[in-house]
């Protein structure tokens, strides 16, 4: 699967996706939200499982650095505010123990700053979004990330 890339945390490595490829982000006025379905349709993700996108899709340019004899790639764009992915491909993160990162009424609402964190390191790497008024998403902090060709 060629320019397939695994995010790992920067802190400490760990895995916090499975293998993903980069698509154009769909427009969140696009994206269905739970209270808009029928009451027993379950609601897709913003993202596809097994892919992910830049948001903005605009900002600045992307630039892959290797980083030493290893796989990892740096990643450097100018205003990018996240990597945007379907809840299925992150694993190796847990809830923060933050309680006031915890709002939403039916799931997470992300608006209070990151509210999944690196099982590993507990570092703050992620933010999901599954209330019933958001688009079903997480949005990973391009800081706290590190892209990984996956093999």
């Amino acid at each position: 699967m060629a320019g397939m890339v695994v995010f790992r945390c920067r802190r400490c490595h760990g895995d916090v996706t499975a293998p993903v490829r980069e698509v154009p982000l769909p427009d969140a006025d696009s994206a269905p939200v739970p209270y808009a379905l029928p009451k027993d349709e379950g609601c897709p993700p913003r993202m596809r499982p097994g892919t992910f996108a830049y948001d903005p899709p605009e900002a600045g340019e992307r630039v892959f650095r290797p980083r030493s004899t290893g796989a990892a790639l740096g990643l450097q764009r100018a205003g990018l505010n996240g990597i945007v992915l379907a809840r299925a491909d992150v694993h190796g993160t847990e809830l923060t123990s933050l309680r006031g990162r915890r709002n939403g009424c039916c799931g997470l609402d992300g608006c209070d700053g990151p509210n999944l964190v690196c099982r590993w390191c507990t570092a703050d790497v992620a933010t999901e979004r599954s209330d019933c008024w958001t688009p079903q998403e997480v949005v990973l902090v391009p800081t706290a990330v590190e892209a990984v060709a996956a093999d």
